[in-house]
């Protein structure tokens, strides 16, 4: 069973994230919660009600007997949003696509979730494209293994293949006159990524032993090769490093990427929490399915 929170606003990104919640719950076990945020001096409250009620009316047409709830709450959107995605499983939000400036000068609100839930969200861009394509997950040996464990659970559950994508890359040292690329280690990184690569693939085929799985070590930089990756994907699913929305602008994240360039829908698995007294070993949450 999963508990998806769905929002929802009267943006084009906001009605799209109803349309992936159809093609993706399973109505004999799933439940569904709508939610509205209204900012302080925001939209009537009849207004975000009938637009609740129509996004219900939506869900139900498909899944006559999905459990469905709706609710309209208090700002501000991406403070509220974080603390509520808490009370389920998977948040689920709509992403205009703007250039990364203009997504600065707004307010980052769909950034600043993503940073800071601690469950897995799934976000739903504004010119997403309905594919019946594979599952892609990238792997990445300092964040991802939370997001392989959703992302086979993810494919298993919809039926579609699983694409684990390694993207890896020669370091590159700075000089004071010109930047240094470390030729000569390019076989170790790139045997280093086949080492991680094949593990993941490991543990999937042990995990879910009939899931169809398929992997591919690519040099170049993770937010460029899990972007190209994406195309014709069904769901994008990697894991999250950084904790601010400045954090992964700054250092140039693959979910910030996805974000603004992306087709397919994204989901950002964020790393398990240390547990006190677990000699710094992490445990993975009970709803890990996707990152």
């Amino acid at each position: 069973m999963t508990a998806y929170t769905v929002a929802i606003d009267d943006s084009v990104a906001g009605w799209k994230t109803v349309d992936w919640a159809v093609d993706a719950v399973d109505p004999a076990v799933d439940d569904v919660r709508l939610l509205t945020v209204s900012e302080f001096f925001g939209e009537a409250l009849t207004r975000s009600e009938h637009r609740l009620d129509a996004a219900e009316q939506r869900l139900r047409t498909v899944h006559p007997g999905l459990s469905v709830t709706h609710d309209v709450t208090g700002g501000p959107t991406a403070d509220r949003l974080v603390a509520d995605a808490a009370l389920g499983d998977v948040l689920v939000i709509g992403a205009p696509q703007v250039h990364t400036l203009t997504a600065a000068i707004t307010g980052r609100v769909a950034e600043r979730i993503v940073a800071h839930a601690t469950t897995p969200i799934v976000v739903v861009p504004e010119e997403w494209e309905r594919s019946d394509g594979p599952v892609v997950v990238g792997v990445d040996g300092r964040s991802a293994a939370s997001a392989l464990a959703w992302a086979a659970d993810a494919a298993e559950r919809r039926g579609a293949d699983l694409a684990l994508v390694r993207a890896w890359a020669v370091p590159t040292a700075m000089a004071p006159y010109a930047d240094i690329s470390l030729e000569e280690d390019r076989v170790l990184w790139s045997d280093e990524a086949d080492i991680e690569l094949r593990a993941a693939l490991r543990a999937v085929g042990g995990a879910h032993p009939a899931l169809r799985v398929d992997g591919s070590s690519v040099e170049g930089q993770p937010r460029d090769v899990v972007l190209q990756s994406s195309r014709g994907a069904s769901l994008v699913v990697v894991g999250r490093r950084h904790r601010t929305a400045l954090g992964g602008f700054l250092a140039g994240s693959v979910g910030e990427r996805l974000l603004h360039r992306g087709h397919a829908p994204v989901c950002i698995v964020p790393q398990p929490r240390r547990v006190a007294g677990s000699d710094d070993r992490t445990r993975e949450p009970a709803h890990a399915e996707a990152r």
